[in-house]
């Protein structure tokens, strides 16, 4: 049995490197790591390691992708974010091409976190039947015993 209170300092370790002083980005990281961590554990242990997570209260596998107005993606107002995120300004995207650009270029992006999430899953997917499969093995070896 793992130490779920372990790999939830781990997680969260790997959460904090990296997320600054934006607390909105540290949930989103350290959501992602729980829930990468837990794909690759068994489905009783992963369970217990997201429940943990939960109690400790920094873990939103239900939080709302959306942004607050006035705030960058990473929860951070515009102008102080250390990625440089800037506010959009009202005329940036006044021509329909350049409208279409950025319709065109969030698709791209959604697309390519669709990837990664569908990545993800079959990763966890490849445990678990690589699991199952170990465990076929076990039973084959005890029943030619």
């Amino acid at each position: 049995m793992c130490d779920v209170a372990e790999l939830y300092e781990t997680a969260n370790s790997a959460a904090s490197k990296g997320c600054g002083c934006s607390y909105e980005l540290y949930v989103q990281k350290l959501t992602r790591e729980i829930d990468h961590t837990a794909s690759h554990l068994a489905p009783d242990q992963a369970a217990a390691l997201q429940d943990y997570a939960r109690q400790k209260g920094d873990y939103a596998p239900d939080a709302d992708e959306g942004h607050l107005e006035g705030f960058c993606c990473h929860g951070i107002d515009y102008g102080c974010c250390p990625a440089g995120c800037e506010a959009p300004e009202d005329e940036e995207w006044d021509s329909e091409d350049e409208e279409a650009a950025r319709i065109a270029l969030n698709e791209e992006i959604m697309a390519e976190i669709e990837a990664e999430e569908e990545l993800a899953r079959l990763s966890a997917i490849a445990v678990r039947d690589a699991q199952v499969l170990d465990r076929i093995s076990s039973i084959r070896r005890r029943l030619a015993a």
